[in-house]
């Protein structure tokens, strides 16, 4: 049996966005606390647009081909169209249009975060280019 560390780098990161997804959900999911008021008006934006934001990033290290890819943000968005319908069926969350907007704008700022970096960081490209030996 393989040891976690001597597998490829994006299986592990596979399972590290499964863990992240699952915790997004549980977290926006969650009846809130009896002082569960924002810190500062527009908190609750800011921790959609980083939490997609490291999503986004998440899932690209899980499946690095696919840096621009519309599969990798339709995926997102849609999760994020599903996390908001499930807390509109619950009695104590409401699904709002400004979470979808931070949520989608957190993923275009993930995408850019990424882009910037994979144009100057030698890292990323032969992360990918692993990746693509992998699966040929």
């Amino acid at each position: 049996m393989q040891h976690i560390f001597e597998k490829p780098l994006y299986k592990i990161a596979r399972v590290g966005l499964v863990f992240l997804l699952l915790s997004v959900a549980w977290g926006c999911l969650q009846a809130p606390g009896p002082d569960a008021g924002p810190w500062f008006w527009g908190a609750d934006k800011i921790i959609h647009l980083s939490s997609y934001a490291l999503l986004y990033i998440s899932a690209w290290l899980a499946f690095p081909g696919a840096l621009l890819s519309w599969t990798l943000h339709g995926s997102l968005l849609a999760y994020g169209l599903l996390i908001e319908g499930l807390q509109s069926l619950t009695g104590y969350r409401s699904a709002e249009l400004g979470d979808m907007l931070a949520n989608a704008t957190g993923l275009g700022l993930g995408c850019l975060l990424l882009s910037l970096v994979a144009g100057r960081l030698a890292l990323i490209h032969q992360y990918r280019a692993a990746y693509e030996r992998q699966q040929s």
